[in-house]
């Protein structure tokens, strides 16, 4: 009995013990002060966001006025989406360069600046120069900025916070149109703006609201395994630098041995000093300090490489990180969500008219389907949202389903002519259309490091800049050539039919190389 418990003993011994060593992480608080900084998000889009679906309603008689019709808000409103997605990587180093916050506020100030400015437009250019280009870089640097300071707060419940954040725009497109309306008729175009302005102004006070992570970070104690062969690794680093340092101060006690008589005492101390720097140097540093030759008495001269400077050009591509354009599956992802986002927004400009030429609908009856669209646009920003964190699907995913979702709504849609239809097909396809707008630059930030985060969104909005324009006029001359508005939706949906085609083998594709990864994962846990 005795000698089989000593076989038994033995045998665990000869069991490879794991070493665990406990950790202490920071993470992201995935709500806390996160909160907060959705409610000023969203206080900001109420109303910023939302000019960019008033301009017909807010400018339309103005630049009539001024003598322009369609062409003339078409050149601003052109402007006006070019300067926004242009503004995206512009805001992406500034928020390298300083912070989140700095850069929102900065925007705000812009979008209350450019609407402010507006209502004093006597001509065109004025208004290019107010709405087109200061509300639009404020555009471009509130999109770009929330979205950095949300992916930083949340990662679990990310799909979530951005779909709360946007909930602002939606409510801000169905209730903004009415008080402007109201502001039109009873005070004119001069002082709605001006009321609008005002109204601006609450978003400077949203986005201060957006404090940096760093100051509500979680510490978490987690408890790691540590593998043998990377614990002999740092044994073994740890024995070089304890080298270098040994060996650092017998050079420094040859100095003391075989100074010459004639050498002065303080340039003595001034080697032992600059001794003493080098061995509180960082690893890298010291890996850097090679031999030079031999000195004087046999005693090696030393150097440490100085880090090269790097050019403007170098700084430039740093700073932008455009490193990320040499990724394939990061310029996939950037060229989909940029015709997903040409796709929806062609169509919310071709519906209103589709409606009233095609259903032979009234300008009561083209509202009420508009605003089923913009309330079933909120429901889907608080549900797919939500349903998508409960089961950690990715936002890639979400967005091919629903591209699938909308191909099939909105080609159905197309043949109807009868208001009750038209009213849940509108419910359908806002539905499916606020998966789009939350889901885009999720897809883009999960596909890159943190620190990229800002430059990936800059480089997706400037992606869609240089787009969608082209893309738009493409589907407005297929609409004037055929005279068809259901060949014109149907041209819509091979957009987002190019998004699945592109999409689909490259996912399939990543779950597989996922897979692989948790089974070489697994089997080092099981040899281990």
């Amino acid at each position: 009995m005795d000698q089989n418990s000593k076989m038994s003993t033995e045998k665990i011994a000869l069991v490879p013990m794991q070493r665990t060593k406990k950790v202490v992480k920071l993470i992201p608080p995935d709500g806390g002060w996160g909160w907060m900084v959705l409610i000023g998000t969203a206080m900001s889009n109420i109303v910023n966001q939302s000019m960019l679906s008033l301009f017909g309603l807010l400018y339309g008689g103005a630049l009539e006025e001024m003598g322009h019709t369609t062409q003339g808000s078409a050149i601003v409103l052109s402007t006006m989406l070019f300067v926004t997605n242009l503004a995206g990587p512009i805001a992406g180093v500034i928020v390298k360069l300083t912070s989140t916050r700095f850069v929102a506020v900065t925007g705000a100030c812009s979008c209350t600046l450019g609407i402010f400015f507006s209502s004093f437009s006597t001509n065109i250019v004025h208004l290019i120069m107010t709405y087109g280009i200061l509300l639009g870089l404020g555009l471009g640097f509130i999109q770009n900025s929330s979205f950095v300071a949300i992916n930083s707060y949340f990662k679990i419940r990310k799909s979530r916070a951005v779909g709360l954040a946007n909930v602002g725009t939606g409510v801000g497109q169905t209730l903004m149109p009415h008080l402007v309306r109201y502001l039109l008729v009873n005070y004119g175009f001069r002082d709605a703006c001006l009321i609008l302005s005002s109204l601006s102004l609450n978003g400077i006070c949203g986005t201060l609201l957006m404090q940096p992570v760093e100051w509500h970070l979680k510490k978490v104690e987690e408890e790691v395994i540590i593998e043998e062969n990377v614990q002999l690794l740092e044994n073994k680093h740890k024995d070089i630098v304890i080298k270098k340092d040994s060996k650092m101060i017998n050079e420094i006690n040859g100095l003391n041995t075989n100074r010459r008589a004639t050498e002065p005492e303080v340039d003595r101390k001034e080697k032992e000093i600059e001794w003493s720097n080098k061995k509180f140097q960082s690893h890298d540093e010291l890996n850097n300090i090679k031999t030079s030759g031999s000195g004087v008495n046999g005693i090696a001269t030393h150097a440490v490489v100085a880090p090269q400077r790097k050019g403007l050009l170098s700084k430039i591509y740093d700073l932008f990180d455009i490193s990320l354009l040499l990724n394939p599956r990061f310029l996939n992802i950037i060229f989909g969500t940029a015709l997903s986002v040409t796709s929806i927004q062609n169509f919310s400009m071709v519906f209103p008219t589709f409606l009233q030429k095609v259903a032979d609908m009234d300008m009561q009856q083209t509202a009420t389907c508009m605003s089923a669209v913009a309330a079933a646009d909120i429901v889907g920003r608080l549900v797919l949202p939500t349903f998508q964190d409960k089961y950690k699907i990715k936002a890639r995913w979400m967005l091919i389903m629903t591209s699938v979702w909308l191909i099939v709504v909105r080609q159905i849609l197309a043949y109807q002519t009868e208001l009750n239809i038209l009213i849940v097909m509108s419910c359908l396809y806002g539905f499916g259309r606020s998966m789009i707008i939350v889901a885009r630059n999720i897809a883009i930030s999960e596909n890159c490091r943190i620190e990229q985060v800002p430059a990936a969104v800059g480089l997706g909005m400037l992606t869609m800049g240089i787009i969608v324009p082209p893309a738009g006029y493409f589907l407005g001359w297929i609409r004037d050539y055929t005279d068809s508005y259901i060949i014109c939706i149907t041209a819509q949906n091979v957009f987002l039919v190019l998004l699945l085609i592109t999409w689909i083998p490259d996912m399939l594709l990543l779950n597989i190389q996922e897979k692989r990864e948790r089974r070489k994962t697994a089997h080092v846990i099981q040899t281990s």
